[in-house]
């Protein structure tokens, strides 16, 4: 007790810790279980479930009949936008970190085998994640460009 504790950036309370200013009552952010509205098309349910991207843009818009505090405060917007991106990536990232055997990864067989046949030393120690060639500015998108 006592100590500095680290908040995830994906927690729902981040946001409200990092900006006071933007969110003076203490305001829960993202959540991961937040739902969309029932969208019914025939038998069809669509995704219910809201995204980090959504819940930003929900957030970045302006409404008539509402403050606007958070368009307005400039250089903190500046930097809410950037944290926002963070965790928009860092989620992304999480998914695929531990989504791994659900991803279709080509080359996958071919990596095994290399990983396998590598030395060992500090340096390939810890748990191995192959972005796929649809994650922006991989290695592996970077080749396909």
């Amino acid at each position: 007790m006592g100590r500095l504790q680290r908040i995830n950036d994906l927690h729902t309370s981040y946001l409200g810790f990092q900006y006071l200013l933007l969110f003076p009552y203490g305001e829960d952010g993202y959540r991961h279980d937040a739902s969309h509205r029932d969208i019914v098309i025939g038998n069809n349910t669509k995704r219910n479930r809201l995204t980090i991207r959504e819940w930003f843009c929900f957030r970045i818009q302006t409404r008539q009949n509402e403050a606007q505090t958070l368009l307005r405060s400039k250089r903190l917007f500046q930097q809410f936008v950037v944290d926002g991106y963070t965790m928009i990536e860092s989620e992304r990232l999480s998914f695929i970190r531990n989504n791994q055997s659900k991803l279709i990864v080509d080359k996958y067989n071919n990596f095994c085998q290399t990983s396998s046949n590598m030395q060992e030393d500090g340096s390939n120690k810890g748990k191995r994640v192959v972005l796929p060639s649809t994650f922006v500015g991989g290695t592996r998108f970077m080749n396909q460009l």
